[in-house]
């Protein structure tokens, strides 16, 4: 009997031993292994890989450095000049740009440059933006690809990482020289600098007025104060105000967080997200509302109509309807709004289908509700500006987008998106001050006190 039962055993390992060599035989060898073993590290290599190939897409197209390197290589770079830009403030869009905007003028100037700061909010008023509170650059950005975009993009142009590691900066031969962008044509139109390429020969004036002389062992520098938008981005051309702004990057973390969330709209929702691409049609809408404290604390609701909640919803939920995604990703400050937006947006959406007899879903998700564990208390650690870095990102890859024109922020998202665009100018489409295929600036000029000039002084 014992005799028997060893018979069966060999007999049912025999069977299950052919059934291994004929899965190898007639399936992949990777297939076959899959069955035998648990299936959960094969699909965390896959998270994996789609986080870090999305983290890799942070404009339409990888950086190219020849515009850069054409307007570099007028500059006459002289050593000993040393230009730096301190406590740059206001939210991303704006300090983003007055730093692309500094590093423009000592291109211009033909002198060094410190790795720039900037001012840190006050997380206990967030429409205090302009403290003493200096942080440095690695506050929002990538230090060491700025410095490594700059050295490949213009390499006549010395990077510091302090000011004291300009050599013989202590035997400078005056003291720190301030100066405005738009010094030298303090009358200029709204849409900027009427002479922008002639900035150094101003400079140059200038400098000597202050009787300095610049000399390696005698450095002078010069401070470069914050003004605003007065510099037009597409003097150089297109293509250099295309490239110029991919030598800022985003803070790693934060590229991972918004991968993550990707992932997670991707995973959830079952979108057709390609990590690889800047946009994918057809997968979710991205949504950017600004009605925060600093905003309505800046644009009073009783003059500026796209401040009121409802005249931004209405845009936005006309918006959503006609580009019939079902998956709303929003951007805000304030969760409480998205609160709302989110219960009006159900309620207009149900009157609909009562009436016309058909049902749509639409879910409204936020960064908050698809990160999880680890990821989530990574992105509560993070400050308010911070956390609009994965916001940023997240909704630069949307199907479609929509925000308001008193805002650098969805401005900077929509211009950096225009690349992708088939029209060549802003307005194609419609009458909103932009709106192309992929994105949409609410309203027209009738319909804001004032529109600062984002179109002409913002680098994408």
């Amino acid at each position: 009997m014992l005799c028997q039962d060893r018979q069966w055993v060999v007999c049912v390992s025999s069977g299950l031993l052919l059934v291994i060599i004929w899965s190898f035989r007639l399936f992949d060898v990777r297939d076959a292994f899959s069955i035998l073993v648990y299936d959960e590290p094969r699909q965390q290599h896959a998270d994996g890989v789609f986080v870090h190939r999305a983290m890799d897409v942070e404009f339409p197209a990888p950086v190219d450095y020849r515009p850069i390197r054409e307007v570099c290589a007028r500059a006459r770079f002289r050593p000993g000049l040393v230009f730096t830009c301190e406590e740059q403030h206001g939210g991303i869009g704006m300090v983003r740009n007055q730093i692309l905007k500094c590093v423009r003028y000592a291109i211009h100037g033909g002198g060094a440059i410190v790795v720039p700061s900037m001012a840190l909010r006050n997380a206990s008023d967030i429409s205090d933006i302009e403290t003493t509170t200096e942080v440095p650059l690695e506050n929002m950005f990538d230090r060491e690809a700025l410095v490594r975009h700059l050295t490949e993009g213009c390499p006549g142009m010395r990077v510091y990482n302090r000011l004291e590691d300009l050599p013989s900066y202590d035997q400078r031969s005056t003291e720190t020289l301030s100066l405005v962008g738009d010094q030298f044509e303090p009358d200029h139109p709204p849409a900027g600098l009427r002479y922008p390429l002639k900035w150094r020969h101003y400079f140059d004036e200038w400098l000597a007025q202050q009787s300095v002389s610049i000399r390696p062992d005698t450095p002078v520098h010069v401070k470069l104060e914050q003004s605003f938008l007065e510099y037009p981005v597409r003097a150089d051309g297109e293509a250099f105000a295309n490239e110029f702004g991919k030598i800022l990057s985003f803070r790693n973390d934060t590229r991972e967080l918004a991968a993550k969330v990707l992932l997670g709209l991707k995973q959830r929702f079952a979108l057709p997200i390609d990590p690889t691409k800047a946009i994918n049609r057809d997968a979710y809408y991205g949504c950017h509302l600004r009605l925060e404290k600093d905003a309505i604390d800046a644009w009073q609701p009783d003059e500026w109509r796209f401040s009121r909640m409802e005249d931004q919803f209405e845009e936005q939920f006309r918006n959503i309807e006609r580009t019939g995604l079902g998956v709303v990703y929003v951007a805000s400050g304030d969760q409480t709004v998205v609160d709302v937006f989110a219960r009006r947006l159900a309620i207009r959406l149900s009157a609909a289908d009562s009436s016309q007899g058909e049902r749509r879903n639409v879910t409204v998700v936020t960064k908050h509700d698809l990160l999880r564990s680890a990821d989530r208390r990574q992105l509560d650690g993070l400050s308010f500006d911070q956390q609009a870095l994965v916001d940023f990102l997240v909704l630069f890859r949307s199907s479609a987008f929509m925000g308001v024109a008193h805002s650098s922020f969805p401005w900077n998202i929509a211009l950096r998106r225009h690349e992708l665009s088939r029209y060549e100018r802003y307005g194609n489409e419609g009458s909103d001050l932009l709106r192309d295929e992929l994105s949409v600036i609410m309203g027209m000029a009738a319909d804001y006190p004032h529109v600062d000039p984002f179109v002409s002084g913002l680098w994408p």
